[in-house]
């Protein structure tokens, strides 16, 4: 029996073959807006219906949790500015477009304003600018819209058919039997330090299979590129990973840039999609210097399991050990010698590969360096410029 979806039911609020009136009002949308409407018509985001209210956002920015007492860390919202705001009206139906198309309709049921340095201050714990999310937030237009969604169709993408929904992964998982999955977010191709951490992660949890599900929407200068990632996982299903034990679906979401309101998050999200187990590295959902590495540990031990109704599977750092020849997650061997940890930065490994160089076997797999040489050799793009 699969983990139930958070708030105890998985939204649906994809209608393809909507027949209804498309409204006349418009409200033309960005793709991360899109991206959220997305995710919360297939119950990504469950038990989100639509665009949270006042009252919604208030209780998630004070006390984590949506005002019906379930727990969520994030408030998904949209804004409009004051020319818009004056052409709305409660209680109408606006059609939401992107590229001058409409995908939704947002079912408008408040319209309402917060104090952006205040409520920065809640959800990001500064409201310094220098911080991403924080300058994001800041940068939202004045008024905020309440309402659910009902998307009509799903945003292009060439890499639509990685894009399982919930209700696909359940069926996967069900079909093969399982019932305790672990869940793993990343915004990497696979190196070794993470497939330790995956396949320890499915030990520690006795799970069933694991679920890999790299984000795929907006990044930042210098990540990798989505296609790259997919491959480098495919090539780990087909040659590495045990065999049948392991799912990878793509999420199209984007950072946040919350630290520990995200990676509780990003942790309630993959219970949505039937993991019953989450794999939260050190730093993990960290943004440069603003939260301590733990933090995004800490931030689950302030819910009950009843709360959370996964299990968090908390990693510190792992490093390469010489002397034992293998990965090794660093509180399990204090007295190991400082000289004998290896380890790699994220930034060192890129510029090997960028220079044509393979990082070192213990770094990551061969097979995986190989297929990014070898796209940088061809001029395709293997990063985002």
């Amino acid at each position: 029996m699969l983990i139930k979806p958070h708030g105890g039911k998985l939204v649906n609020r994809f209608a393809p073959d909507y027949a209804g009136i498309i409204p006349e009002k418009r409200i033309e949308i960005d793709e991360e807006s899109l991206m959220d409407i997305e995710q919360i018509a297939v119950g990504a985001f469950s038990p989100l219906e639509g665009f949270i209210g006042s009252k919604d956002f208030h209780s998630i920015t004070d006390n984590y949790r949506l005002s019906n007492g379930v727990v969520w860390p994030l408030p998904i919202v949209l804004s409009v500015d004051e020319e818009k705001r004056k052409e709305l009206l409660d209680g109408e139906d606006i059609a939401l477009t992107f590229n001058g198309e409409v995908y939704a309709i947002l079912h408008l049921n408040e319209i309402y304003e917060v104090e952006k340095e205040k409520e920065a201050e809640k959800i990001f714990g500064t409201n310094n600018l220098e911080h991403p999310g924080v300058k994001k937030f800041m940068g939202l237009e004045q008024y905020f819209l309440g309402g659910k969604i009902t998307l009509l169709k799903r945003r292009p993408s060439i890499y639509k058919v990685h894009e399982l929904t919930p209700k696909q992964t359940r069926k996967i998982f069900s079909e093969r039997g399982w019932s305790k999955i672990v869940g793993f977010h990343t915004r990497n191709v696979i190196h070794k330090s993470h497939e330790f951490i995956q396949l320890e992660g499915m030990k520690r949890g006795m799970c069933d299979g694991l679920f890999v599900h790299p984000v795929i929407g907006k990044k930042k200068k210098g990540d990798f590129e989505a296609g790259v990632i997919i491959e480098s996982y495919e090539k780990m299903i087909e040659d590495f990973y045990p065999k049948s034990k392991v799912v990878m679906g793509t999420f199209a979401s984007y950072s946040r840039y919350c630290g520990p309101r995200e990676a509780l998050f990003t942790a309630l999200v993959r219970k949505n999609f039937g993991c019953s187990h989450f794999i939260v590295g050190r730093d993990h959902t960290g943004v440069g210097n603003f939260y301590h590495p733990n933090a995004s540990h800490e931030i689950f031990n302030n819910f009950s399991n009843e709360d959370l109704g996964l299990i968090p599977i908390k990693f510190d750092k792992v490093f390469y050990s010489e002397i034992e020849e293998k990965h090794i997650h660093e509180p399990d061997f204090i007295d190991h010698p400082e000289k004998s940890k290896l380890h790699i930065s994220g930034t060192q490994a890129r510029e090997m590969l960028q220079g044509g160089n393979s990082p070192p076997d213990w770094f990551m797999r061969p097979e995986i360096s190989k297929i990014i040489i070898d796209k940088i050799k061809n001029g395709e793009k293997v990063f985002v410029e």
